[in-house]
């Protein structure tokens, strides 16, 4: 499983802020990408959000501002990865995120199951 536990169990599922995903990794602003062995980047996500944080920009995208969430394009991984589409005029139009461990495929389904608009 790809999804990190809440390393505090008393505050934990009943916290409307308990992350439900936690994924280390890399981040795209569709002008750079961070590269290398350390990751660079967090993708963070609950049932209200997501929440992109590295060297490239924080970004926190409300569920109802994500247009849709798919496998990332060809630059810079070759579609390894997850492109986030928003509504947010202020962000970079292209966002992606891709993980140290695990493969968009198990991603975009837990992003689906949080209900965010994955395929």
């Amino acid at each position: 499983m790809i999804a990190s536990p809440n390393p505090d169990p008393n505050n934990a599922s009943n916290s409307p802020a308990a992350p439900a995903l936690r994924l280390e990794g890399h981040m795209s602003n569709g002008v750079g990408a961070t590269y290398g062995a350390e990751p660079c980047a967090v993708l963070t996500a609950t049932a209200d959000e997501l929440w992109l944080k590295g060297n490239l920009g924080d970004f926190h995208i409300p569920r109802s501002a994500v247009v849709k969430l798919g496998r990332g394009q060809l630059y810079p991984w070759f579609f390894r990865g997850v492109r986030i589409r928003h509504s947010i005029a202020a962000f970079p139009p292209d966002l992606q995120f891709k993980p140290m461990v695990g493969h968009s495929r198990e991603i975009l389904a837990q992003l689906a199951a949080l209900g965010f608009p994955a395929n």
